[in-house]
């Protein structure tokens, strides 16, 4: 399986605007990004806590004493696993992502032959020597 950084890059993707496609990614699976959510959570947490936090104090000892630099490295930090975490779900729901799209395909054909049968409908309705 094909592991994708890029959703431009992703086959399921194809022929979305940027915003259909970020409309796809986050505001459809809810429940997986929920769990997602808490999953990345517990791994800022820990990996500041066991990970960065050592490493800056081995590194930059005064570091975590300037307000400004330490949040910096964090937001940086909690930025990073959040991308991160957006190109795992992005490659872990692409069936999902597939089937969301078929099925969003068929309801726009729904509703653009809904909408072909009742123009037919008014144009049958409508008097034979009147045009709109």
């Amino acid at each position: 399986m094909t592991f994708y950084f890029r959703s431009d890059d992703v086959p399921e993707l194809q022929g979305l605007s940027r915003w259909e496609q970020r409309v796809l990614l986050r505001g459809t699976f809810i429940k997986e990004r929920a769990v997602s959510t808490l999953v990345l959570l517990l791994i800022v947490i820990g990996t500041v806590q066991f990970g960065l936090n050592p490493l800056i104090e081995s590194l930059a000892p005064g570091l975590r004493n300037n307000t400004l630099p330490y949040a910096s490295v964090l937001l940086v930090w909690l930025f990073l696993l959040m991308w991160l975490r957006d190109v795992v779900m992005m490659n872990v729901l692409r069936p999902k992502i597939g089937a969301k799209r078929v099925e969003l395909e068929k309801a726009k054909a729904a509703q653009v032959e809904a909408e072909a049968a009742a123009d037919t409908e008014r144009a049958a309705d409508a008097p034979a020597g009147s045009e709109r």
